[in-house]
């Protein structure tokens, strides 16, 4: 079928004026940053229904992923600390009293354990996250996952089982720029943003930084006031699933 229309992924200058408007209007506080990652996500989710139905109409590609395929769930998550606290207020108050504090629980424990281990050690060792479901094999929190979980896609599934059975971190499945654009673009905004007010953004492992959230005192107020919190959860190079050099 042929349109005469494509999707336009997000910019990040044009979003970073976005958030520069929306911090200036309200401030840069709790409020305001949980605010803004609830903005983005709701964009973010726009954008790829966009994107779906042009795959759909065009069938220039085909999402293969579907509900309970979990194989890209045993990996490193890198996020930056905005969606991190967003994450970590939704487990404390989205779900029954008890069912939070067992999904804390097993947060922490998992991050005593896997700290520091690499995409692909994760990968290989068959590492779930800690929020996915052990037997749907469903994420607990998938209506506020992280934008890099979002990005997250393939075009045949096979590769992706391939990859999980025989513990190959570096085996190639189909993606599409469209979708890692969104990412991109939503990281470099908050950068822009949010640097200039002295606030720290670097990349963080997930279960790391929601540990930090989880376990020591006031973070969130650390973190506006410049302090940098989470500085043993960073997500440096090394833990990244890019393959090594040839």
């Amino acid at each position: 079928m042929t349109v005469n229309w494509k999707p336009e992924p997000p910019e990040g200058e044009r979003e970073a004026r976005r958030y520069i408007d929306f911090f200036t209007r309200n401030g840069i506080t709790k409020k305001s940053i949980l605010q803004s990652v609830d903005h983005t996500y709701a964009r973010s989710n726009s954008y790829f229904d966009t994107v779906y139905d042009y795959f759909d109409q065009t069938e220039t590609f085909n999402i293969a992923c579907s509900k309970g395929c979990a194989f890209c769930c045993h990996t490193m998550v890198s996020v930056i600390a905005p969606e991190a606290f967003y994450l970590a207020e939704h487990i404390k108050n989205g779900f029954e009293p008890e069912e939070s504090r067992r999904k804390i629980e097993q947060i922490v424990e998992h991050d005593r354990q896997h700290r520091g281990k690499s995409g692909a050690q994760r990968h290989v060792g068959r590492i779930a996250c800690p929020m996915l479901d052990p037997e749907t094999h469903l994420c607990t929190v998938h209506g506020v996952r992280p934008l890099t979980c979002r990005s997250m896609h393939s075009g045949d599934v096979t590769p992706c089982r391939v990859a999980f059975e025989t513990r190959d971190a570096y085996h190639p499945a189909p993606s599409h720029a469209l979708f890692f654009k969104n990412t991109q673009a939503y990281y470099d905004a908050y950068g822009t943003a949010l640097h200039s007010a002295g606030l720290i953004l670097e990349p963080l492992e997930l279960n790391a930084a929601l540990a930090t959230i989880f376990t020591e005192k006031n973070v969130f107020v650390r973190w506006l006031k410049g302090e940098n919190p989470f500085e043993n959860a960073s997500a440096d190079a090394g833990l990244t699933d890019a393959p090594p050099p040839a």
